[in-house]
């Protein structure tokens, strides 16, 4: 698996609006050539983590064009450039 990790800042006063946005794109979202899954873990009140998992590195880059399109919806609720990091996965756990 290979992963993008993008960690955003949302303006407070848009937190809701932010999220129904996402959930009008979920759809879309599910349509990305090889992504596996994608969760948003909100760290703080305006603090969000996203983790997205592909079957590959090609896959996400394949992604990119796609993927920034989608979330250019998200841009009017940010409070900042997100900061974005990918790497590849070493360890997982399931239950």
């Amino acid at each position: 698996m290979y992963y993008r990790i993008t960690k955003a800042k949302v303006r407070s006063d848009k937190f809701e609006e932010a999220m129904s946005t996402m959930e009008s794109l979920r759809e879309n979202i599910g349509k990305i050539n090889g992504l596996v899954s994608s969760n948003l873990v909100r760290i703080s009140e305006t603090e969000i983590i996203g983790v997205a998992a592909y079957e590959s590195k090609e896959h996400l880059e394949a992604s990119q064009k796609e993927f920034n399109e989608l979330m250019a919806n998200m841009m009017p609720y940010m409070a900042g450039t997100p900061e974005v990091s990918f790497g590849e996965g070493i360890f997982s756990f399931k239950s």
